[in-house]
């Protein structure tokens, strides 16, 4: 059951989801600077990393989801639970924004290092400069990455090719899902039918989010190539 109505929760909800759309911004122009090849490896090693990776999980991730489901169930609780709640989240809230505030201000002091490039040279050597695999995971995972990514490289290929990828998985695992549901409604049924469906559905759902995978990885790879003739021509 879905119901939104005006109290301690959904007002929550609504501040955790205006928090998430800069922290999104910030922490996607973040994870664009460490996936720079000119980076240091010790800047994508040992605890640094994993608390990276554990910031962005929640920048990107669990602030809309939490503040969706605040925003919708958050009518389930009593009053006093909401309020309890709603101090966690604004607490959250105020921790929060020094150190968004404060990885804004480092990425503005890199941003003014480039700005006299023009913004089609800064593209095309962002390109070069970029890490395949983690670009091709964060199509895969993070909210809006690909979005970002085109922008930022003035190039729509790797999303273009995420997209039709995404959807010809989807039209086949569909089928297949379906097919399962036929035998799991059939008047006999064996008893690890439903259990396959069960694991099947799972499965469908792993591999409609990493479809994109390899052919994003391909298509960053045509990119660089593209990037690297371009430069090659100008210079």
């Amino acid at each position: 059951m879905v119901n939104a109505s005006l109290n301690w929760a959904s007002i929550s909800g609504l501040l955790l989801m205006a928090l998430w759309v800069p922290a999104l911004v910030v922490s996607l122009r973040r994870f664009d600077v460490l996936m720079d090849r000119d980076q240091p490896r010790a800047s994508l090693q040992g605890l640094d990393l994993a608390w990276f990776l554990i910031t962005l999980a929640g920048r990107c991730t669990a602030l809309p989801l939490v503040g969706s489901i605040m925003f919708f169930q958050g009518w389930r609780l009593d009053p006093i639970l909401q309020f309890g709640l709603s101090l966690l989240v604004w607490g959250t809230i105020v921790e929060s924004i020094p150190s968004i505030r404060a990885d804004h201000r480092a990425l503005q002091q890199r941003s003014a290092k480039d700005g006299q490039q023009s913004s089609r040279q800064r593209a095309l050597e962002r390109r070069l400069r970029d890490r395949v695999w983690p670009w091709s995971f964060a199509h895969a995972v993070l909210p809006f990455a690909g979005i970002y990514y085109a922008i930022t490289r003035r190039t729509i290929t790797p999303l273009l090719w995420d997209f039709v990828a995404r959807f010809v998985v989807l039209l086949i695992t569909s089928g297949v899902f379906l097919i399962f549901q036929r035998f799991s409604d059939a008047e006999t049924v064996n008893s690890w039918i439903p259990l396959a469906v069960f694991w099947v559905f799972w499965v469908l759902i792993v591999v409609n989010v990493f479809a994109g995978l390899l052919p994003v990885r391909v298509a960053i790879r045509r990119t660089q190539a593209d990037a690297r003739r371009r430069l090659e021509a100008h210079g």
